[in-house]
């Protein structure tokens, strides 16, 4: 067995059965190429290196064999190599003179070939320097280009047109290459929301916005465009997933205008029940903290419905009651707020990275989860596309 096959699949499936051509050209760059093979083939894709003859200036031909397991290809033989059947050409990094090429339909190597023979499945992912990348005629090149193939934007840094994060290039090949919610557009929201109680202060929970959070990065995975609306939060969100920031119930009251247009919406957020009357300044005494009123906040996913008519997934969270009434407690606020399905849990039975809980579908049925938060967020992902 090659080394690679032992990391195959080792992050997901979400690329498995995926064929991607990786084509390697002359930038310093091209030493990324290794890892970024390998963190593809983690999530399942077999893939397969191309190579200018300027990249093996900056990487070997052993380099990427070892990290794929097929021997990269760097010129035309009677296999016809160029007219393999792949489902995406990755170019990265894709130089100036790769890009010009191919805007030019200039196939005079195995990397250029096959990029004219298949222009519609390419990912260009340029790196150069920032002079090369501003220079008008290379934008005018790469517009030309977007026309047929898809783009990912370089990280800027240092006066150099740099490779972005590998996450965020599989995270893109996955958008692109998933079918399931393709065109599709999703709001998650997610994290802890807050209320104030002074001018300094809030009330809140310990929700991480973990669930959220990989909710979001799957539904993106699975080719949808993604919003996500985040409270409070202690992990990290992709740099590939646009979000917005909200604080307490008002504030998210005020957001469903705009989202009205979504196809589906999920809420995990752990929202306020209660909302303190807020004090000018700051309070200051034990007396002055006891004299503060709360009044109950509006439920948000019960107005929400009323403005919103796509697919609706709401969450339940409970305390020391049994498997069965958790059950019976979800399935009466589904039947509220007319939601699509809902994911009960007990707040013990949650710690920082896993999870159990129950997802129950419309019409009564549900299923038991037991593991990790984001195979969770997976699944719900998985029900979701298949019901939209």
């Amino acid at each position: 067995m090659h080394p690679s096959e032992s990391i195959k699949c080792e992050k997901s499936d979400l690329l498995k059965d995926k064929k991607l051509a990786l084509c390697v050209t002359g930038s310093i760059a091209a030493v990324e190429s290794v890892k970024l093979a390998r963190e593809l083939i983690r999530h399942g894709a077999d893939v397969y290196p191309y190579m200018t003859d300027s990249a093996l200036k900056f990487v070997g031909k052993d380099a990427l064999l070892f990290a794929t397991g097929k021997e990269p290809i760097t010129e035309l033989t009677g296999k016809d190599e160029h007219l393999y059947d792949f489902d995406a050409i990755l170019v990265a990094p894709a130089t100036a003179d790769i890009i010009s090429k191919a805007a030019c339909g200039i196939a005079d190597d195995a990397v250029s070939t096959l990029i004219f023979a298949n222009l519609e499945k390419c990912i260009f992912v340029p790196s150069m320097d920032s002079r090369m990348y501003n220079n008008e005629i290379l934008k005018e090149n790469i517009e030309k280009l977007k026309k047929f193939a898809m783009f990912i934007e370089p990280k800027m840094e240092e006066g150099k047109a740099k490779l972005p994060s590998n996450d965020l290039i599989v995270a893109r090949v996955m958008n692109y290459l998933r079918r399931d919610l393709k065109d599709k557009k999703v709001l998650v929201i997610g994290g802890a929301g807050y209320e104030r109680f002074d001018e300094f202060r809030i009330i809140t929970n310990l929700a991480t916005g973990k669930m959220g959070i990989e909710i979001a990065r799957f539904a993106y995975y699975y080719g949808a465009s993604v919003n996500l609306l985040i409270g409070l939060h202690s992990v990290d969100i992709p740099e590939y997933i646009e979000y917005e920031e909200f604080g307490g119930i008002d504030n998210l009251m005020q957001k469903i205008e705009n989202m009205k247009g979504y196809d589906a919406i999920i809420v995990p957020a752990a929202l306020p029940d209660f909302k303190p009357e807020k004090r000018e300044g700051k309070v200051k005494s034990l007396g002055d903290f006891n004299a503060i009123e709360f009044e109950e906040n509006p439920k948000f996913l019960k107005r929400l419905r009323r403005e919103y008519k796509g697919f609706l997934i709401g969450f339940k969270a409970e305390s020391k009651i049994s498997k069965e009434e958790l059950i019976r407690r979800a399935k009466e606020r589904m039947e509220e707020y007319e939601l699509d399905m809902i994911v009960a849990n007990l707040i013990e039975d949650v710690d920082r990275d896993s999870t159990k809980a129950i997802i129950i579908f419309s019409d009564g049925e549900f299923e038991e989860f037991a593991g990790k938060k984001e195979d969770l967020a997976k699944r719900i992902v998985e029900i979701m596309a298949e019901s939209l």
